[in-house]
């Protein structure tokens, strides 16, 4: 019988790749000369809200 073996760094590199991803798109928005501070903010607050549903959706995921 062969032995399975589960990578628990898995979660932490997934975690790490959003945390880049979201801080990349921060900087872009923020960086964007043609959007005003209210689409700003907007568009802020839709990444954070989608950061924080793909944070938790990783830690329920049983991959």
């Amino acid at each position: 019988m062969e032995e399975l073996k589960l990578h628990s760094f898995g979660q932490n590199d997934h975690i790490e790749s959003l945390k880049k991803k979201y801080n990349s798109l921060k900087e872009k928005i923020n960086g964007n000369k043609i959007l005003t501070e209210k689409e700003k903010v907007s568009e802020l607050k839709s990444l954070t809200e989608s950061f924080k549903k793909e944070k938790k959706d990783s830690e329920t995921n049983l991959y």
